[in-house]
């Protein structure tokens, strides 16, 4: 059976609101006044974190803020606010469920395992999924091939193809020899037939 791998982030889902809108909040559980150098700084030292697959990396971050009180309050904010910003894009979810009667579906995803979850679950489209992965599992992010080699592990399959809006997400699929779909807006409407093969 061909199983369909979803990414999550831009694919599946969205926020419905600005990111530094949700990052302010975070940042306003522990200070009334937020320095703007929290706001200017924050995101280049957490990407860097997260790239090395740093463990807590937004806690991590948020402890080389200057005069952060609290630096696991703000990553639980934060991760408060994400949920709760998260919404599936329209008609995702009538589409899962039409592929998922006669395909596997799986969710591949940058990102740490909890927040990526939480934030699937908090959507509704969890009972269609039948495998998740998240890169930090898998010890890097996408387009490295690790994480598509563990959803492998997770999902038996005669065939694989990823579903993404990141260039990223079709690097890595090809290499590890999949199909690839670059979501560029709209729905899913033409999966499986759109498809491409390498071989």
């Amino acid at each position: 059976m061909l199983a369909l791998v979803f990414d999550l982030d831009g694919t599946l889902v969205q926020f419905d609101r600005p990111y530094d809108d949700l990052l302010h909040a975070a940042f306003e559980s522990v200070t009334e006044d937020v320095p703007e150098a929290w706001m200017e700084t924050y995101n280049e030292t957490f990407f860097d974190h997260f790239r090395a697959c740093t463990p807590a990396p937004v806690a991590r971050t948020a402890a080389e803020l200057e005069g952060c009180p609290d630096p696991t309050a703000v990553a639980d904010a934060l991760l408060a606010q994400e949920v709760d910003a998260t919404q599936a894009i329209d008609a995702h979810r009538a589409e899962l469920e039409r592929l998922a009667d006669t395909h596997q579906i799986g969710v591949l995803t940058n990102g740490l395992p909890a927040w990526q979850r939480q934030k699937l679950e908090a959507t509704g489209l969890e009972p269609s999924v039948d495998a998740f992965v998240a890169s930090y599992e898998a010890g890097a992010h996408k387009p490295d091939v690790a994480p598509y080699r563990l959803l492998e592990e997770r999902l038996d399959a005669s065939r694989y193809a990823m579903i993404g809006d990141a260039a990223t997400d079709i690097e890595g699929a090809k290499t590890a020899g999949w199909g690839t779909y670059r979501y560029d807006g709209g729905d899913f409407a033409e999966l499986p037939d759109a498809i491409e093969w390498d071989r």
